[in-house]
């Protein structure tokens, strides 16, 4: 019996730090109007998304059939308890949406009633005051929602998040977002809401000290129980200080003015903790470190003469700095000098000189902390106190990476161990016994797998500690299960070392129909050169030696011809474009053997032109065939093996040749009816492309081209979620793709291309063009009129990264969503529907890019010489 399929979704969900503090979302007593199951908030709040590059939670959501053991929740390794109210409150939202369309279209699996088996993992410490709960619940909901493929909003979606912790709403979203308090009594007002994304501020830095990474002693949730209980601040505090703040917090972001956000950000963190203070009994977030932190950001800011940096802290004592890019000397010059060898520290951030120096107390308090961190790491929390949010590499290595009592110091002193060994990849396990005696291989014993293996060496460094993170690996027991040693072998010589784990997962899939169609192809090859040697004038007594070296000579000039020219008009098109030239490739070498099939029939003048004309495909099938199948490699390849990839396939098209030579010989000798050869022919062309076009439908390119743009964007626009390869690779076409780009009424409206050069950009007339810049590029755009498209054609800037190309085609896309007869020119001159919005540089969509897997680091996106613009203004004489 089939085993029950597992349904998956993985994502990851930011850290936000609040600046315009919530406090009292938990009881409902205190508040009348307020709903405890809800978790609705007392006032409105504010927060800073960070970069996912340091802070995140990734979670991984399933369910099945086979999961009978209910729901389940496993946090940083460890089991977890999923029968909270707030935990199940989110399922049951969930479940209540998927089972809405499960109702209306009957033929979807029914995964509302499966169990949920939940897996999320920190990257920081949990419970330490750094917003983790937030973060994991922004990334559970957002998991199972995408595992459910709800076409919910993240502003719909916070709804749901808010009831697990209520910061989680903010964490749907990146840059800068506001939850708000709501009136209803249903809650459904109460919603995250961004008020600029990320891009909006990129000067904004934040700089993390991590006081303590211990769990807190008192927990958000049971700190506002007591503060709306006992404070006395508190009632003032929601009914006039969060209003301003809010009023005056996003007045402050919208004009990029950091004096005034530095100013409410400090006195917003000093009225929450005032009201911690003020609960009976107090509660103590902040410590000594945390006042000396508080401290250093005064004298900071006194000895700048101006307002440089903007300290905050949530529930707990790890305090968050915010400064602007351009005063980075400045405020890390300070820190690093009290907290040079900190972990955490990026490159180029350490020896910072600074105008700002910190007097003894505070570095004092700084530096005893500094210590206490080294020595003084849980085993379950990660090693990192500084962690400075800019996209510059961390330091690699450092004296913490060589432990004098490590593996070669055991083997040394001449200890009996065991050594488990394992392939590049971390799977394929072997046990090696050192004794006295020698090196012997022991056998795993039998058992069921997966074989969850967690490394023998102990250490006390926190680097070197993986069993936070089990590996799971596949491993073959001694008994029958074992692959026969014959077996290894053959296999060994025709796949990837340390297969199927070095290879992408649609590798297989692509070299079983690479080989079939390589096995129909040589059978095709031996019959039309047959046909070629009577073209050439073998058996035709009438024909001459030298004639049939004058047609020799004559394809091997157009084949070479052909080649040069392909190559160099179309070189640059094919690894964007890999899946369909691999398919053309095949399409134009079978065409030349049907031109090589007739030639024998043709007149001596009409012969030259069929086989000349059939070499030239041929030469375009070996440069389109190469090229691509580089390109593909590159793909497949995922464990630096791509040479070997090349290598192994070569053996296994030599392999499939020898077969498929064996097999042509016998058809080659009992076919001899020209007629019966044609349909033979005929059938084995259709049976070599369907199996090529079945090899490249299968592969799931995770480069972005301009297909795979549009289709993402396309997706995202209607149900802001982001695509899997899988999903954009079920969708995309191989061969025709007209290119066109539809509005919002599903009109055909604009062409968008990248220009091939600045007279290609403006090839309309500048009266007709209209330009608008984005980040990193210029559109040119041509207006749409009824009937016919539109055109925008990008150039991008000296300096753009493959990002800005990927960029700058979604606005495009978003420029022609708002095109139509009353929108010629789309957003860029008229004024149109408010209700519509540009999406392009939404956060959630580049962090959905990076958590499905999408590589934007790979230029796949131009097709032509990839020109970048640059701008001299020349002089002019006024006459």
């Amino acid at each position: 019996m089939a085993s029950a399929p597992v349904y998956r979704a993985s994502t990851t969900a930011p850290v936000n730090i609040a600046v315009v503090k919530l406090r009292g979302d938990a009881p409902g007593r205190y508040w009348g109007k307020r709903d405890a199951k809800l978790n609705l908030p007392t006032n409105s709040s504010l927060s800073v998304t960070l970069s996912q590059a340091d802070l995140r939670t990734l979670t991984t959501a399933s369910c099945s059939e086979s999961f009978r053991e209910g729901d389940s929740l496993t946090l940083n390794g460890e089991p977890a308890d999923v029968s909270g109210a707030r935990t199940q409150a989110c399922f049951r939202e969930l479940r209540a949406r998927r089972a809405e369309l499960e109702a209306a279209d009957p033929s979807l699996p029914r995964l509302s009633t499966m169990a949920l088996r939940i897996v999320s993992e920190n990257n920081f410490p949990t419970a330490a005051g750094l917003a983790s709960s937030a973060a994991g619940f922004a990334a559970l909901v957002r998991a199972v929602a995408d595992l459910y493929r709800l076409p919910d909003s993240p502003e719909r979606l916070s709804i749901v998040a808010r009831q697990g912790s209520g910061s989680a709403c903010r964490s749907l979203m990146g840059g800068y977002v506001a939850w708000r308090a709501g009136e209803r009594d249903d809650g459904l007002d109460s919603l995250a809401e961004m008020v600029a994304p990320a891009s909006h501020w990129p000067e904004m830095r934040a700089l993390i000290l991590v006081v303590s990474a211990a769990k807190k002693g008192v927990s958000s949730t049971s700190g506002m129980q007591q503060t709306v209980e006992s404070s006395g601040l508190f009632p003032q505090r929601v009914s006039t200080v969060v209003p301003a703040n809010m009023m005056a917090m996003e007045q402050a972001i919208k004009a990029r003015d950091f004096a005034a956000f530095a100013k409410v950000t400090m006195a917003e963190s000093n009225s929450f903790h005032a009201c911690c203070l003020d609960t009976y009994p107090p509660i103590f977030y902040l410590n000594d470190v945390s006042r000396a932190a508080i401290r250093a950001v005064e004298a900071i800011n006194a000895a700048a003469e101006r307002t440089v940096a903007a300290y905050t802290f949530d529930a707990g004592p790890n305090c968050v700095v915010y400064y602007l890019e351009r005063d980075a000397p400045t405020v890390l010059g300070a820190f690093s000098a009290v907290l040079d060898g900190v972990a955490g520290w990026k490159k180029g951030c350490q020896g910072t000189a600074s105008s700002a120096r910190l007097d003894e107390g505070i570095a004092q308090a700084l530096s005893r902390r500094k210590a206490n961190l080294v020595r003084h790491h849980n085993s379950s929390n990660h090693p990192h106190s500084l962690a400075h949010h800019q996209n510059t590499m961390p330091r690699l290595f450092g004296p913490a990476d060589i432990k004098d009592d490590g593996f070669a110091k055991r083997i040394n002193q001449g200890r009996c161990m065991e050594v488990t060994e394992l392939s590049k990849s971390g799977h394929d396990p072997k046990i090696w016994l050192l004794t006295k005696k020698g090196v012997s291989l022991s056998h795993l014993p039998s058992f069921s797998y997966p074989y969850f293996y967690v490394p023998p060496v102990d250490s006390s460094s926190p680097r070197e500690r993986v069993v936070k993170k089990t590996t799971q690996v596949r491993a073959q027991p001694e008994d029958g299960m074992r692959m026969k040693s014959f077996r290894k072998t053959i296999m060994a010589a025709f796949l990837p070392v340390d297969f199927p784990n070095s290879v992408s997962s649609d590798y297989l899939a692509y070299q079983t129909y690479d080989s079939l169609q390589a096995f129909f192809s040589t059978i095709t090859s031996l019959l039309s050169s047959r046909a070629l040697l009577q073209g050439l004038g073998v058996g035709d007594a009438d024909s001459t030696a030298t004639f049939a070296m004058l047609l020799t000579i004559s394809r091997d000039a157009v084949s070479h011809m052909v080649t040069i020219v392909f190559a160099h008009r179309f070189g640059l098109s094919i690894e964007p474009e890999a899946k369909k030239y691999r398919f053309l490739a095949d399409l134009f070498n079978d065409s030349a053997f049907f031109l090589e099939l007739y030639s024998p029939y043709l007149g001596p003048l009409t012969k030259v032109l069929a086989l000349c004309s059939a070499e030239g495909l041929r030469a375009v099938c070996g440069v389109a065939a190469g090229a691509s199948k580089a390109a593909l490699s590159l793909h497949f390849a995922k464990n630096d093996n791509l040479s070997e990839l090349s290598a192994k396939e070569a053996s296994q098209e030599t392999a499939v040749s020898l077969i498929g030579l064996f097999v042509g010989s016998l058809v080659v000798r009992n076919v001899q009816d020209h007629n019966l050869v044609v349909y033979l022919v005929v059938i084995l062309s259709l049976a070599h492309l369907w199996t090529n076009y079945r090899g490249v439908r299968s592969v799931c390119m995770t480069s972005i081209n301009k297909q795979r743009a549009t289709i993402l964007y396309n997706a995202y626009g209607m149900f802001s979620d982001v695509l899997t390869p899988e999903q954009v690779a079920e969708s995309e076409s191989i061969v025709f793709w007209d290119g066109v780009i539809r509005n919002t009424d599903r009109e055909p409206v604009m062409r968008i291309e990248f220009a091939k050069n600045f007279r290609h950009a403006m090839s309309h007339g500048a009266n007709d063009v209209l330009l608008v810049d984005g980040p990193m590029h210029t559109k040119f755009v041509r207006p749409y009129y009824p009937g016919c498209p539109g055109k925008i054609k990008i150039m991008l800037w000296d300096g753009a990264k493959p990002e800005h190309a990927i960029l700058a085609w979604f606005m495009a896309m978003d420029t022609a969503r708002a095109t139509g007869a009353a929108n010629p020119y789309g957003d860029v001159k008229e004024i149109v529907d408010p209700k519509w919005r540009p999406r392009a540089r939404d956060d959630a969509l580049w962090a959905g890019l990076e958590a499905q897997g999408w590589d934007l680091d790979t230029g796949a996106m131009e097709t032509g010489p990839g020109v970048r613009l640059g701008i001299r203004v020349s002089r002019s004489k006024v006459e």
